[in-house]
């Protein structure tokens, strides 16, 4: 696997965890500081910045001082990075070949002889 997939899996897995998936879609939104963030989702600062590190290192948001506050806000160009990642996972997804007409599959019975009892027509794959 590539590092662009790598990252995308990283990314994909911070996004998963549901505050800073609500979190996220706050700052959708608009910039927000901790203190906004926490009131609004009726969490702590302290549990807001430890999301905030999480969602940082993965690039989606970044933050920028406003006066005594850090305010947050999505990054666009990370966003567009694993839009474009998942774009060439629809090249690949489109162009996938049938193990069976190229004579390809690799998966083998003991005795060495072709052990996978799928069998796919065009019409299956469309």
């Amino acid at each position: 696997m590539d590092k662009a997939n790598e990252k995308l899996g990283e990314q994909l897995k911070v996004i998963a965890e549901p505050m800073r998936f609500k979190i996220l879609q706050l700052l959708l939104d608009k910039h927000h500081c901790s203190r906004s963030l926490a009131l609004t989702l009726g969490i702590t600062e302290s549990a807001v910045s430890q999301h905030m590190t999480v969602l940082k290192k993965t690039g989606f948001v970044k933050g920028f001082r406003h006066g005594r506050h850090v305010h947050y806000v999505v990054d666009t160009q990370a966003l567009e990075q694993a839009i474009a990642v998942m774009q060439s996972w629809i090249g690949r997804a489109s162009s996938v070949g049938d193990c069976h007409i190229d004579n390809t599959c690799e998966f083998k019975l003991d005795d060495g002889s072709n052990g996978c009892l799928y069998s796919s027509t065009s019409d299956e794959l469309s």
